[in-house]
């Protein structure tokens, strides 16, 4: 048994998930890639107005004022036929895309027997494109052929049981056969397939040649072919061409909301959550702005991914406005790690990475991360490097330097002090809270760097012992006299 899965004005509902409000009011879609722009397809609500197809959209205008009329998106019908083999994927192993919006799966190996069985479990199917506003009707038969007209019928799921039954008074214009046969047939009065059938395959093949032949092996229960079986693509997108140029976050945020949930849907159905998330702007000068969002623990909760897209659009400025939404998630499977007696990890990484987002919008890029040591000899150079993930329990990045001794805390920003020397060696320290008289010291130790830029530095370092047994870093530079830190 074979299972077509057909949508019905493929290219408008592809163009209406992004704006399911309007699936109930009259829209129609135009093709700016044909010359004409005639209409090409409408809702219910439009043809209840008198629009078809093949009207112009003045005739269309004249007939219905409240017409919407949008211009197909091969973008978005690109992404409608991704779910489409995505979800049927989900149900069946062995899936052909048959044409633009049919898809056929192969039922006859997952077990199910009766009538009851079938229908349920393309009750599923419905149910599952339903959630991504794609509606579809659903044809079973023991071939494709006879399961894709079935799948073009009035009801939303048909069951093919007889097969001469079915196609007696099914039209002949249901087998699209070339326009001379149809002329003919038209002329001999045969209306139905049952008529056609009864004319005999040597009568039709003497009279109409080996084409109109193959028309019989659409509707017979022996001639079923095997599927042309594709993989669902690996890729999960969804797009939209803005109407109107976008200057503000709201409307962008609503409708990445909504791609996030749909998203994060599609990856639920083939049970994957979502590890990366790639932003694209198309903006209005003709550039593109990219943004790639790691995610620290693959998820498919679709509130946390949403936060981390709405905190860091806050924090962006473009310099035109915006014309086209991309968003593309690379799936990845839940992890799990088992951690040592005394290990532990971030109880959740993703609210953490949050909070990191909103302080780096706050306090700028340079200012949020760990800080890691410059390769300089200038003291206390660093610079801070971004926080990473990926990185195994227990395993910090950056500097791991030699723990064997005397450990010096050093103050930041260095305390500022009053220095009394005799000669060349100081002799007291005054400082906040610290100080005394010296009782040891070893140095001076110079040091000077970047002599050719004005961020030159220059200085004379001493670790010294006061009266108080304190063991002191101070330092003399241009700007003053300083603690540095003080040794553990």
């Amino acid at each position: 048994m074979f299972a077509a899965i057909f949508i019905p004005n493929f290219s408008l509902q592809a163009v209406l998930r992004a704006d399911p409000d309007s699936r109930p009011l009259p829209v129609a879609i135009v093709d700016p890639e044909l010359s004409g722009k005639e209409i090409v397809q409408c809702t219910a609500a439009a043809e209840k107005a008198g629009v078809t197809g093949g009207l112009t959209p003045a005739q269309a205008m004249a007939r219905c004022q409240k017409l919407k009329i949008l211009a197909r998106s091969r973008a978005r019908e690109k992404s409608a036929t991704e779910i489409l083999l995505q979800t049927a994927f989900s149900f069946s192993p062995n899936i052909e895309l048959t044409s633009l919006g049919v898809c056929t799966i192969e039922m006859k190996r997952l077990g199910l027997q009766s009538r009851a069985a079938m229908e349920a479990r393309a009750g599923k199917i419905i149910g599952a494109l339903a959630r991504f506003d794609l509606d579809v009707k659903i044809g079973i038969a023991t071939t494709p052929e006879l399961a894709l007209l079935a799948s073009q019928g009035r009801e939303t799921i048909s069951v093919i049981e007889s097969v001469e039954t079915f196609v007696m008074n099914l039209p002949v214009g249901c087998l699209q056969p070339a326009p001379e046969i149809a002329g003919i047939l038209a002329r001999w009065g045969i209306q139905t397939v049952g008529q056609f059938l009864a004319l005999g395959k040597n009568g039709v093949a003497a009279r109409l040649g080996a084409e109109a032949l193959e028309l019989f092996k659409l509707v017979s229960r022996e001639s079923a072919r095997p599927l042309r079986l594709v993989s669902p693509p690996e890729n999960f997108s969804e797009q939209i061409e803005f109407e109107n140029e976008v200057e503000t976050l709201e409307p962008l945020i609503f409708v990445l909301n909504r791609f996030v949930e749909q998203l994060t849907g599609r990856l639920e159905a083939l049970y994957l959550v979502i590890g990366v998330l790639e932003l694209n702007l198309g903006l209005s000068s003709g550039e593109q702005y990219k943004h790639t969002f790691k995610i620290p623990s693959p998820t498919g909760k679709a509130g946390i991914l949403f936060r981390a897209l709405q905190t860091h659009l806050e924090g962006v400025r473009t310099n035109s406005p915006i014309v086209s939404l991309q968003l593309v998630a690379i799936p990845a499977r839940a992890e799990t790690h088992q951690f040592g007696l005394f290990e532990n990890t971030l109880k959740d990484p993703n609210q953490f990475a949050e909070t990191l987002a909103r302080l780096t919008a706050l306090a700028g890029l340079e200012n949020v991360g760990t800080p890691v040591p410059e390769a300089s000899y200038q003291p206390g150079a660093f610079k801070m490097q971004r926080v990473h993930f990926d990185s195994a329990p227990g395993h910090t990045s950056g500097y791991q330097g030699n723990t064997v001794g005397l450990q010096l805390r050093r103050f930041r920003p260095p305390l500022p002090a009053h220095l009394e020397f005799q000669g060349e060696n100081p002799v007291r320290v005054h400082a906040q809270n610290l100080g005394g008289t010296v009782t040891g010291t070893r140095g001076p130790y110079f040091s000077s760097g970047n002599w050719w830029d004005d961020n030159r530095w220059a200085s004379e370092e001493w670790d010294v012992e006061t009266t108080g047994g304190l063991l002191l870093r101070i330092f003399r530079s241009s700007e003053g006299c300083f603690v540095e830190g003080i040794y553990d």
